[in-house]
């Protein structure tokens, strides 16, 4: 079973778009845990490492939906005392999961079960710093001196959509217009075909000429932030995060 891991994970690793990594993944995950369940200490760390192969492939290939359960499953082996030298960066996928799907109780329930050594990971800070800069709506350096590796972008994607978002909301609610330039700036887009298309997704009323985009100020937000202090923040935000996309 060990050689079938590993060469599943050189598969993943060659071409992750293999059509036949899935009912690999399928049955040797069917194999290794049937084992699990009569021979529990000689099987666990293989399971334990299976459980990091099945998240990393999830993640490159996007498959979100799936990816909670195969999470939470490696999650409990860590938090049974299975140790694994990868173990503070799955930790910290985790917790950037959480905090991208608003899962906060989950979040600070997880960083409980913590031991004290995982907070010194330098990914683990990262996720720790930005959950304390989303909370207070500090943008300007949301990423500081971090560079993620890869497969944990598409939560800071999605971190990034919510906040787009509420960037929209405030200014839709809030101002009559914007240069098409501070809008391109301000929603993280390349074009003004691409702002119109966000527009659009978002059914807003928003219209557009050679030099501005005008807001329709009908859509209301609860709860409203600081449009200004938003906006501003964002601008820096957008900058950081185009670093690393």
């Amino acid at each position: 079973m060990e050689q079938k891991l590993q060469l599943l994970s050189s598969s993943i690793q060659v071409d992750p778009s293999n059509p036949q990594i899935p009912q690999n993944l399928k049955h040797l995950k069917l194999e290794i845990f049937n084992e699990l369940a009569v021979n529990r200490l000689a099987t666990e760390q293989l399971a334990l490492h299976f459980c990091e192969l099945e998240v990393t492939y999830l993640l490159i290939s996007r498959q979100i939906e799936n990816f909670e359960l195969a999470i939470e499953r490696l999650m409990k082996f860590y938090n049974q005392g299975l140790e694994s030298k990868e173990k503070a960066h799955y930790t910290g996928i985790y917790l950037i999961y959480l905090l991208s799907f608003n899962k906060f109780a989950q979040y600070y329930s997880q960083i409980e079960l913590l031991p004290k050594e995982t907070f010194s990971n330098p990914f683990v800070h990262f996720v720790l710093q930005l959950e304390y800069k989303l909370s207070i709506g500090s943008y300007s350096d949301l990423l500081g001196d971090y560079h993620p590796t890869g497969i944990e972008n598409v939560f800071l994607e999605r971190i990034m959509d919510t906040i787009r978002l509420q960037t929209a909301l405030s200014a839709n609610a809030s101002y009559k217009s914007l240069t098409l330039e501070n809008a391109i700036k301000l929603f993280n887009v390349k074009s003004v075909q691409e702002l119109q298309q966000f527009a659009q997704k978002q059914h807003f009323k928003w219209k557009f000429d050679n030099h501005h985009v005008y807001f329709d100020n009908v859509q209301k937000v609860e709860n409203p932030l600081n449009s200004e202090f938003l906006i501003q923040n964002s601008l820096r935000y957008v900058h950081e995060f185009d670093k690393i996309i």
